[in-house]
């Protein structure tokens, strides 16, 4: 859920920080799914990677993290 006025929610951050230490859709799915994180599941995972990389006018995952980076919002 989003905050008000907030860039990225707290769930997005966790896939963000996650894609930024190297870890695959699939390592992010399961380490969810092992912190009892809801949603957990991949397609939940790719699903809102794919919004922040729409929002955020990104065409890969490399380019959505160091755009984000760049801004200081991970």
């Amino acid at each position: 859920m989003k905050k008000e006025g907030a860039i990225l929610d707290e769930y997005e951050k966790l896939v963000l920080d996650k894609l930024k230490t190297g870890s695959t859709q699939v390592d992010i799915s399961n380490y969810l799914k092992e912190k009892n994180i809801e949603p957990h599941s991949l397609r939940s995972v790719e699903h809102r990677i794919k919004g922040l990389k729409k929002r955020f006018k990104a065409k890969t995952l490399i380019s959505l993290v160091y755009v984000l980076t760049k801004k200081g919002h991970i």
